[in-house]
């Protein structure tokens, strides 16, 4: 995903939403793994941290942006 591919593409309310709601239960989780010693998702954390960024790219790259 990412951003648009070129400049007929438009944006996606919806998608938009869904990621913002996957990167909003990532940062969760992100929190649960990083404030539990011993957590047994620590090694995966890198991973989750990636798709949080993803999410969050995807979901600010299909929002409509205001025009000046």
């Amino acid at each position: 995903m990412g951003l648009f591919r070129n400049s007929s593409d438009q944006p996606s309310e919806a998608f938009a939403a869904d990621e913002q709601n996957r990167a909003d239960g990532l940062a969760h989780r992100i929190g649960e793994i990083t404030t539990t010693p011993g957590h047994p998702s620590t090694g995966s954390l890198p991973f989750y941290q990636d798709a949080y960024r993803d999410a969050s790219t995807n979901a600010a790259a299909h929002t409509a942006q205001p025009r000046n």
